[in-house]
């Protein structure tokens, strides 16, 4: 009898591991077919607009807002961007800094889309990130006629719907690097002083033909 309550006891707990190990299966692959999707996605409408989107700069610039933000979570990427200055930000600062920021992004990744148009976008050792509803996607890109490189991307499950509120490309995170650059500016010159900077940038940054 104590055999057989161990043999249920035994069954029951690797059941349940089972089904923990296959439900991290589950978010990984959802997390990952998501990145997959969109990226190769966007991918090929680069290459089926190529024409258009390099002599009118607005339309790939809209391209990026219509299908790139959606996939972006702001709200965690401004904050973990900021660290220990988001706590101390009022509400105002924390909204300000937030559109500033995601317009300097939108410039910034508009301009550097233009380098892999037709790019192949392939899964990597995409894993968990030790608590439910986040994972790290790692994948590869290989550019038409370019060298691939590395591009992966901290996601976390909102709405029911995965978004990425980091990435690093070829080693370099963009988290990482603007928490840097953000903080010895915030160091230096105040809160206040970068969120007006970031907001004269996005004014001033006029959109320039790509040719």
């Amino acid at each position: 009898m104590k055999s057989f309550k161990r043999a249920v006891f035994s069954f029951l707990i690797f059941a349940g591991l089972s089904s923990q190990a296959f439900a991290k299966g589950a978010e990984v692959q959802a997390a990952e077919d998501s990145v997959i999707t969109i990226t190769n996605s966007v991918s090929q409408e680069l290459e089926t607009n190529k024409a258009k989107i390099k002599s009118d700069p607005a339309a790939l610039e809209a391209l990026v807002r219509r299908r790139m933000l959606p996939f972006i979570d702001f709200d965690a990427m401004s904050k973990l961007t900021l660290g220990k200055f988001w706590k101390r930000a009022t509400p105002d600062q924390r909204n300000r800094f937030k559109n500033a920021y995601r317009e300097m992004l939108v410039k910034s990744y508009t301009k550097t889309m233009l380098r892999y148009i037709g790019a192949v976008i392939k899964p990597g050792n995409s894993a968990p990130k030790g608590k439910p509803g986040y994972v790290t996607v790692r994948t590869k890109v290989y550019p038409k006629g370019g060298s691939s490189l590395t591009a992966n991307y901290d996601m976390r499950k909102r709405g029911g719907a995965w978004k990425a509120y980091n990435v690093e490309i070829a080693g370099i995170n963009l988290i990482a690097n603007f928490r840097t650059n953000f903080t010895r500016e915030i160091n230096q010159k105040g809160l206040e002083a970068l969120i007006t900077r970031l907001a004269h940038t996005k004014r001033s940054n006029k959109t320039k033909s790509f040719k």
